[in-house]
């Protein structure tokens, strides 16, 4: 941030910016109480607060009033018409000189000044001195640079209608009256205009920049450059710089690293264009005499007059537009030069761009000391954890600099002597920058900047890691709003599934455009290998020890019922398994059946009916892993198929035990009608025979109807399912009658005998 003593600007009819916000952004002011047609000056302490401003014929405190003793400052011909300025006295907070040149056109009026005692009048301030003559003719102009101490302030007028210029050093002991004298480039005539216009010091006080409505030879104004010795008070090197264009030059000012110098020119008419000037400072010859600097850019114009040309603490440069060339018909504007080190277009004129809250700009700006505008430059959010460079600037002729990074946390590397150092903040916040600027002859200078520090975001994809034959890994990363993710194949998801061995990353963005990332390489794991062997049969009794044959580093084991170790003793008949898992997390499982030889195991089902039809066989199976059968016939397969109706049976047998299971088969010949309707049933509720179960139903729906003897209907369905049982009927023989929707009808009898 700039020093603060500059951030309120009073200025204009009733107008005013205040630059104590952040990042020195103005806001206009409504509470000035002065009309300053051109020269104005204004001052606040070191925190911000407003202190006096004027317009070089009245004084006016904080609280917007006249100061005591405050009024009738300057000459019999009014306030000055172009600068004015308040200077602190060397080693006081309190003691103010206030410079106060005069009008145009005076060639008698001297360049004068008071002193005001801020300790006075309750801290409003008192004028204790005034109108006191320091330079008996003068111009419009005055200036103020530091001396190479850094402590005394030399003070700087133009005599009129001569070429001297003086030097004046203020020290804490007071104004010494005797200045130190130098030849200008030209005499500075009142008949040509040369007493109008502003003079300025660039940033490191080594040169002066002034602007001459007119000289003689320079119908059109000039524009001098001459070169300031900060030790001596010497004024060397004058550089006259014109234009053709017509108007008459008014402002000047630097840049804030010093290379480029700007200068307005007023048109004297509504049919000329006003105009504003860049110049560049570092083109090889600038200060050879009488040269005009060849990268001088071509005029811009724009709604309006320029006048003052003043830079402010954001490092902008300021322009007053008016209607008039005397200010008459003011613009509640100002406008604006926002990079004002680039050469060329790249400078960015902004035409009225800082509103003034309907208050006008008049023709003048106040004016400051160049080391009190000097600055860091805006530095940017930064983020956690990211190398932040910062950079020196450029123009202020340190011979040592000492940067704090407002990080006591980082230790040692909370500080550097590095003109261009850098800094990495591990914790987000807000932090205060301050650069400590050290010169030859023992003076030191602070500048302070804020700096915002965000979080960076989260991406954590964990330890490197092994992915499983036959399996996938999912990389994932939180998301929040405002984030953007990117892969190493570019996608863009929160999330990736991993397929195959390799090196993955992630790069996240967060909306404070900080960014993370975060690698993984995915190693290629051993395989798990578990067996439990073949399916088993075993005998009643025995008692069977499950134990797998297994392949891999620190298998962990865990069996279907919970149990880690590595054998299960098993006694009854089920599916058994057994999951493996490594020390990288892999895992597999095997199963095995235990059966004992008993039914259910071995069951042939029970007694049946079989419907010969074309398809497939009806077919015995008692297949079981490894034991031996025998059928009825002597065959030894596990499966066996009833070629006619009869009792079957087969013998299943292991080394040490067997068991027997039979069945009876009635086959029937049903290929003709596609079904087999028995003609008998004997429903006794034995479990065998008890319904009359029709083979060869299949699932369509088939009607059914029975009829006693006598004709008369006992039973009817449209979709018979099998569960016919003559409840309530008398034995006897019934007829039926069965149909499906599509197809011959089957008749017959059936008896019923129980």
């Amino acid at each position: 941030m700039a020093q603060l003593q500059a951030s309120q600007w009073y200025f204009g009819a009733r107008a005013g910016l205040n630059f104590n916000t952040f990042e020195n952004v103005p806001v206009a002011l409504t509470n000035s109480a002065m009309a300053a047609l051109e020269g104005c000056s204004s001052r606040a302490d070191s925190l911000g607060n407003l202190l006096l401003y004027t317009n070089g014929e009245t004084i006016w405190n904080r609280q917007h009033q006249p100061m005591s003793n405050g009024t009738g400052l300057g000459g019999p011909d009014g306030p000055s018409a172009t600068q004015n300025l308040i200077v602190p006295q060397p080693g006081s907070t309190t003691r103010f000189y206030v410079f106060t040149p005069p009008s145009d056109g005076s060639t008698t009026t001297p360049l004068s000044y008071s002193v005001v005692d801020m300790s006075r009048q309750g801290g409003l301030g008192e004028v204790v001195q005034k109108n006191i003559a320091l330079l008996g003719s003068s111009t419009e102009r005055v200036a103020a640079v530091l001396h190479a101490n850094h402590r005394d302030i030399w003070i700087i007028g133009l005599e009129g209608n001569s070429n001297r210029c003086c030097a004046f050093l203020l020290t804490a002991a007071g104004l010494q009256l005797v200045p130190v004298a130098s030849p200008d480039g030209f005499v500075h005539n009142a008949v040509f205009g040369g007493l109008i216009g502003q003079l300025k010091a660039s940033p490191n006080g080594r040169r002066l920049a002034l602007a001459a409505a007119g000289a003689s030879g320079y119908p059109t104004g000039l524009v001098e450059l001459l070169d300031f010795d900060t030790r001596t008070g010497q004024i060397t090197n004058p550089v006259l710089l014109s234009s053709p264009e017509a108007g008459r030059y008014y402002g000047v000012e630097f840049s804030p690293d010093g290379t480029k110098l700007y200068a307005s020119k007023l048109a004297l008419s509504s049919s000329v264009p006003s105009l504003l000037y860049q110049y560049d400072l570092t083109v090889p010859g600038y200060n050879a005499a009488n040269a005009l600097l060849a990268a001088a850019s071509s005029p811009t114009t724009s709604s309006g007059y320029k006048g003052s040309l003043q830079l402010g603490p954001d490092g902008r440069i300021y322009i007053t537009l008016a209607t008039s060339p005397l200010g008459v018909g003011s613009i509640p504007f100002l406008s604006a030069i926002t990079q004002p080190n680039l050469a060329g277009a790249a400078c960015t004129y902004q035409d009225r761009a800082v509103a003034l809250s309907g208050r006008n700009s008049l023709l003048g700006l106040p004016g400051f000391l160049p080391h009190e505008l000097w600055r860091l430059p805006p530095i940017g959010p930064s983020c956690q954890g990211a190398a932040r460079p910062f950079t020196l600037p450029a123009g202020y002729d340190a011979d040592s600099v000492r940067w704090d990074f407002g990080d006591p946390a980082s230790g040692a590397a909370n500080q550097s002597r590095l003109a261009n150092p850098v800094h990495a903040y591990t914790l987000p916040g807000t932090y205060t920058v301050a650069l400590t600027l050290y010169f030859p002859d023992g003076g030191r200078q602070v500048l302070r900047r804020g700096l915002q520090v965000f979080p960076r975001p989260v991406a954590n994809l964990g330890p490197d890691t092994n992915l499983c034959p036959g399996t996938t890994l999912r990389l994932a990363v939180p998301e929040a709003a405002g984030n953007t993710y990117r892969w190493q194949d570019g996608s863009t998801a929160s999330a990736f599934t991993v397929r195959t061995p390799g090196q993955y990353w992630v790069e996240v963005v967060n909306s404070s455009g900080c960014l993370r990332r975060d690698t993984v390489r995915i190693g290629a794991a051993a395989p798990v290998q578990v067996r439990l062997g073949a399916d088993t049969v075993v005998c009643v009794g025995q008692v069977l020890h499950l134990r797998p044959r297994s392949s891999g580093p620190g298998l962990r084991f865990r069996w279907q019922d919970g149990s880690t170790q590595e054998t299960l003793t098993v006694r009854t008949a089920g599916t058994y398994w057994i999951e493996a898992t490594s020390a990288a997390g892999c895992s597999q499982r095997d199963s095995v059946r235990i059966v004992y030889l008993t039914p259910p195991a071995l069951h042939l089902g029970p007694d049946t009916l079989v419907c010969l039809v074309n398809g497939p066989p009806f077919v015995l199976d008692v297949t079981l892993p490894g034991v031996r059968y025998r059928w009825q016939d002597g065959s030894t397969g596990p499966t066996f198929t009833p070629n006619q109706t009869g009792t079957y049976w087969v013998t299943v047998s292991t080394p040490i035990c067997s068991a027997t299971d039979s069945i009876k088969v009635r086959l029937f010949d049903c290929r003709q009608a596609s079904v087999f309707v028995p003609n008998i049933i004997t429903p006794n509720g034995d479990g065998h025979n008890d319904r009359l179960e029709i083979v060869g139903l299949g699932p369509e729906p088939w009607a059914l109807a029975i009829y006693s003897r006598w004709g008369q209907p006992v039973y009817s369905t449209p979709h018979y399912r099998q569960d016919w049982s003559a409840t309530g009927l008398p034995d006897g023989v019934y007829f039926y009658h069965l149909q499906r929707a599509a197809g011959p009808a089957v008749k017959g009898w059936v008896e019923v005998r129980r």
